[in-house]
């Protein structure tokens, strides 16, 4: 069985998924993920990564209440449910900040990632704030310069579910 309980994957050369082809959208994932150890899952057409957590970058800044919260839910799990979304060419985080920072506060390696393109119709960004207007662009813009949005400004939508593959921490390194 692969880390998330889910049915291990046949093993194959990189791309031999059917949901392997965002790997190559960035040089710096197809030279440290191993599909064969790394890749979790597929979610339709997009793959489920464990992903080294030093490659990321932040968008938006975390409410440190709820970061308090969730970290007590993870350690008391022992899992990560659900995998954070990640822009595949340029490593934005696009959804997942809090675990993101529960697994650097608990010294962590890696962490399931859904990678998907910005340019995939599949996927659009809106706001939770009424004050705000999000664009793809602001998003990365925040996320490549380190100028970080407020907690809760941007709301991504896919066209298809995230899947959830209870990781357990200790596979996370």
């Amino acid at each position: 069985m692969s880390p998330g309980g889910l049915q291990p994957q046949a093993r194959v050369e990189l791309g031999g998924l059917p949901c392997c082809g965002e790997l190559f959208r960035n040089p710096v994932l197809s030279s440290v993920i191993d599909p064969q150890r790394d890749v979790i899952c597929c979610a339709g057409s997009y793959p489920v990564v464990l992903i080294p957590l030093e490659l990321l970058h932040p968008h938006e800044e975390v409410d440190w209440n709820r970061l308090r919260e969730l970290e007590s839910e993870i350690l008391s799990d022992g899992l990560i449910r659900k995998p954070i979304l990640v822009e595949s060419e340029t490593l934005v985080i696009l959804d997942g900040h809090h675990r993101v920072r529960v697994l650097e506060r608990l010294r962590k390696r890696l962490v399931p990632a859904l990678l998907i393109s910005y340019e995939d119709p599949c996927l659009r960004v809106e706001s939770w704030r009424d004050d705000w207007v999000v664009t793809k662009d602001l998003v990365l813009r925040a996320g490549l310069t380190g100028r970080l949005l407020p907690h809760k400004t941007s709301r991504h939508v896919l066209c298809i579910d995230i899947p959830l593959v209870d990781v357990p921490l200790g596979t996370l390194g």
